[in-house]
């Protein structure tokens, strides 16, 4: 059958439901520039205010070491809940690897209850790229990494992690009661989608899907359905946010620089669009003997008019069984350029894929 063929029961499923809107920001800065990297923090947590004005559901930001992006996501997070009111607050993702479970699990409390409860707590097991520089052994970084989920859900599950001689229980203070139903897992792979599931864990899935023989849309519905069916959780259905790369370009000014975008992803692929000062390609440490990174494919850049950015997202099978439509904001791009996405999209695309603003 062919995938529209497939496509059409879905997609008129998908009109019924309130689909949800969000961003993905790198939170990219300049040493250089006036401001430094504090602007760019700065702009980010501005983001965030722009975005709830706007009626965007959520905001994510994602983290990177030892770059010219994001170190530190729960603590810009604590900022931006500050400036905000009522957006959801996400980390897309906290890698584990590197990563004390039960510190994390503290500082996501705190920054829940700080927020009210918009916390979106995304994670992964991340891949070894930094090991060295946090004295790891990268041999056992699976196992490991996969501990480290486990440990992070029990403390932040309120579990007792430890009892002292004087029969007194440790566990994670502050303890946000309904944190622990807001935790997202960003799987590489099919089968960890499916672990997400088995664990309660919502599905997290960033612009990009497994390379396993399909299209990326298609690629990313096998991790959704495997999700669903192997979620165990009976209060409620599994949520699914996946992020996408489109343009509604409404002038030649923005579908030059969209277009732009979308030949440098060509060229250089995952390491496109970076900041001035960002590490080069390739730069990281080389990955442990035996360690094989998964092979990934990465969303399509869609530049186009609105109407045709509307059809582009109709025909995507994920996000026809998604509950939220993420857009990945590249990182090359200034903060004036990344509000004008936003705003065009609220404005002319969201609206028609079945999105109403929060207000």
């Amino acid at each position: 059958m062919s995938t529209t063929q497939e496509l059409n029961p879905t997609t008129e499923a998908n009109t019924t439901k309130q689909l949800k809107l969000a961003f993905l920001n790198n939170v990219p800065f300049t040493e250089s520039a006036p401001g430094g990297a504090g602007q760019g923090l700065k702009e980010a947590v501005e983001l965030f205010s722009i975005a709830e004005e706007l009626g965007y559901d959520s905001g994510w930001v994602r983290n990177r070491h030892f770059d010219n992006y994001l170190s530190s996501p729960l603590t810009l997070l604590a900022a931006a809940a500050e400036r905000t009111s009522r957006i959801k607050l996400g980390t897309a993702v906290i890698t584990l690897g590197y990563e004390e479970p039960i510190r994390l699990a503290e500082d996501a409390a705190t920054v829940d209850l700080l927020s009210d409860s918009r916390l979106q707590l995304g994670i992964g097991r991340g891949i070894p790229l930094f090991g060295p520089v946090f004295g790891q052994d990268d041999a056992g970084w699976k196992e490991a990494s996969g501990q480290r989920v486990d440990r992070l859900i029990a403390a932040i599950d309120k579990t007792v992690l430890a009892t002292s001689p004087a029969g007194v229980d440790y566990y994670v203070r502050p303890h946000s009661p309904t944190l622990r139903d807001r935790i997202w897992y960003g799987p590489a792979s099919v089968p960890r989608a499916a672990h997400a599931g088995e664990q309660g864990l919502d599905l997290l899935m960033s612009a990009v899907a497994p390379d396993i023989g399909l299209p990326f849309d298609e690629a990313q519905r096998e991790k959704i359905r495997a999700h669903r069916a192997a979620w165990t959780r009976t209060d409620r259905p599994p949520r699914v946010s996946a992020a996408r790369t489109f343009f509604p370009a409404l002038n030649d000014r923005q579908r030059k620089l969209y277009q732009g975008y979308g030949e440098l992803r060509a060229r250089e692929g995952f390491s496109a669009s970076r900041p001035p000062g960002a590490l080069p390609p390739n730069s990281t440490f080389p990955m442990p003997p035996g360690y094989k990174p998964p092979s990934m494919l990465m969303s399509p850049v869609e530049v186009g008019e609105p109407a045709e950015i509307v059809e582009y997202l109709n025909n995507d099978v994920a996000i026809a069984e998604a509950d939220e439509v993420m857009i990945f904001l590249p990182p090359g791009f200034n903060h004036r350029e990344c509000i004008e996405i936003l705003e065009n999209i609220a404005q002319y695309v969201a609206p028609e894929i079945g999105w109403s603003p929060v207000r």
